[in-house]
């Protein structure tokens, strides 16, 4: 073991990457290294940038690319226990093992030390002049003249060294840093393409973010990389995430590890699972599923590395049409869209108030950006052009920013209810029903809010959210028409629930209709073989009153039951006169107080 340095050939990138292997959830990625053995010496390819979200295991790919590559470091006992020596590429293997320095920049390394990017480049600079005196002392390499620069250094040191393996990690740090001006921002930009671009000392550079870097803003271009990000990556999509074969064969090795583990791949698959491959393949965020395997404990473990009101601060509502989509998303729902690739050069357009940027903008490019980097952040994933929430650990996320916002703080609350909305359902109990319906209606639907079927649907399907974890909810119906809900239960041995619903009509009209329309028909010939309940609601508008009827019936359409609230329409009549009156002797009232 030669002597390791900070930058060169990173002493701290070495103890991770040792770290890792003594995890009892590691998990071998190093394939990867005999993927980019390949780029090496191919002009305009040995350049490589991913951009992924946080705790994706950029980090940990840098520290074996250091372990692996770096001349200071004995590393044939490391690898020859994993992957990349087995195999045909045995040779490539040998080829590239401790034949290179590896240099590594982490550039989100305590940034709030530095108010220019001046000083953050002398900080690194210094740096690496150290690293050179402590491996080279007897090496005359730094002339400390006018010249004395980063690339200048390294220029130097190459000359009488070998090539660089470079490996920059957070590279976008930076470019979202509020310590740094937008100019300092457009020349950070430019001094990272003067560190790779037609370098003689880089043999193989590999660049890691969250956000695509910037490859269209003027005279800063940064292409001299090949970019992988979550939008478009075909090539190392496996290395970053868990597949699910490795997410299977953890468990399979968390069984022997803890023989009373609670924790099943069914388990990890219900909560973490989500995020798609350009191919469909499965990928988990490896945080989550580590410390869920560690801790045996299902949690939303990702979600809380951020800030808590991280999505909050992304989303822009006032973008048309987007508190639609987030509503939905948050159902389950994909929705369809082309997106913008969202990159660092957005920022440095905002930052540098770009004209021509401004002048195109519109609603529809907007929300293309908006999505396009919830996407790069990892809080959506993308697949046969369809957006959508990943799993339930981000649904969550999503479901708190609801509270935040007056006007969608009504569908938190139903959401958050819905777990007695069900459990009502399945006791027939169209009181409470009513009762949790109107709680909410009076508590957060403004005075003038037009209540239309359409948003009685939104109400219901928030009410009814929990129903998802054991049934599957379908606008479809097997009769004559389409149902406004029917919710087909996991366990084809369960109830099936239909509800059908009417606004300033009357609950019994909507069970007629259930039953006019044959929406419950070939239920068994499907295989169901639990009880149904056909559920009539109604909304009356003008008094904001619910009304209810649950029918139960068996799989063959014997009827059981029924349950009605109020009582009968007579009675709903009666009640609406009743406010009816109130309402008026109260105005009358306060005429006479004010005379």
């Amino acid at each position: 073991m030669q002597k390791l340095g900070v930058i060169i050939d990173s002493e701290d990138m070495y103890k991770k990457f040792k770290d890792l292997l003594n995890q009892e959830f590691f998990v071998d990625k190093s394939n990867i290294i005999n993927d980019f053995n390949k780029l090496i010496g191919k002009d305009g390819s040995c350049n490589v940038c991913i951009t992924k979200p946080r705790r994706f295991g950029k980090t940990s790919i840098a520290a074996m690319l250091t372990t692996y590559y770096s001349v200071g470091i004995d590393s044939q006992e490391i690898f020859d226990k994993l992957k990349v020596s087995k195999g045909k590429k045995i040779e490539q293997y040998r080829k590239f093992q401790g034949k290179y320095h590896t240099l590594y920049f982490d550039f989100s390394s305590e940034l709030y030390k530095y108010n220019s990017l001046n000083a953050l480049l002398d900080s690194i600079n210094d740096i690496l002049k150290d690293d050179i005196k402590y491996i080279y002392p007897n090496i005359n390499v730094l002339n400390n003249d006018k010249n004395d620069n980063l690339i200048y250094n390294l220029r130097n040191l190459h000359r009488k060294t070998k090539d660089f393996i470079i490996i920059i990690n957070e590279l976008d740090s930076v470019i979202f840093s509020n310590r740094f001006t937008p100019d300092d921002k457009v020349k950070y930009i430019r001094f990272l393409k003067s560190l790779i671009k037609d370098k003689s000392y880089s043999a193989f550079a590999y660049m890691t973010g969250i956000s695509p870097i910037a490859k269209e803003f003027s005279q800063s271009t940064l292409n001299c990389f090949d970019e992988y990000s979550m939008l478009d990556d075909d090539e190392y999509y496996q290395y970053f995430g868990f597949t699910e074969q490795e997410v299977r064969d953890l468990c399979e090795k968390n069984k022997k590890i803890n023989k009373n583990s609670k924790i099943k791949y069914e388990n990890l698959e219900n909560w973490y699972n989500g995020y798609k491959a350009y191919n469909g393949e499965k990928i988990f965020n490896p945080w989550s599923i580590y410390h869920a395997l560690a801790d045996d404990r299902i949690e939303n473990y990702w979600t809380k590395t951020g800030r808590f009101d991280e999505l909050v601060n992304i989303i822009n509502f006032n973008i048309l049409g987007v508190k639609d989509n987030i509503l939905e998303l948050i159902k389950g729902k994909k929705i369809k869209i082309k997106l913008e690739n969202f990159g660092a050069e957005n920022n440095l357009n905002s930052s540098t108030n770009n004209k021509e940027t401004n002048e195109k903008t519109n609603e529809k490019k907007l929300k293309a950006e908006l999505y396009s980097k919830m996407v790069t952040f990892g809080f959506l994933t993308y697949y046969d052009g369809k957006i959508s929430i990943p799993n339930k650990e981000l649904e969550e996320k999503f479901i708190n920013v609801l509270r935040k916002y007056k006007d969608l703080e009504y569908y938190y609350n139903m959401i958050n209810n819905s777990g007695k909305m069900l459990e009502m359902t399945l006791e027939k109990n169209p009181k409470e029903i009513c009762k949790i319906l109107g709680n909410s209606h009076m508590e957060n639907i403004k005075p003038g809010d037009k209540m239309d079927h359409c948003n009685l649907k939104r109400v219901v399907e928030f009410a009814y959210f929990n129903a998802r974890i054991n049934y599957i909810d379908e606008e479809v119906g097997k009769g004559k028409g389409i149902a406004d809900f029917i919710f087909y239960p996991k366990k084809k041995s369960q109830t099936v629930i239909i509800i059908e619903l009417k606004v300033d009509g009357s609950a019994k009209k909507a069970l007629k209709q259930i039953h006019r329309k044959k929406y419950y028909h070939d239920l068994k010939n499907d295989g169901y073989k639990g009880n149904i309940l056909l559920l009539g609601i109604n909304l009356n508008t003008e008094n904001e009153l619910y009304s209810c009827i649950i029918e139960e019936r068996d799989n063959k359409l014997k009827e059981i039951s029924v349950d009605e609230y109020p009582k009968s329409e007579m009675k709903e009549k009666l009640i609406n006169l009743i406010l009816k009156i109130k309402e008026k002797l109260i105005k009358n009232l306060m005429v006479y107080i004010k005379d």
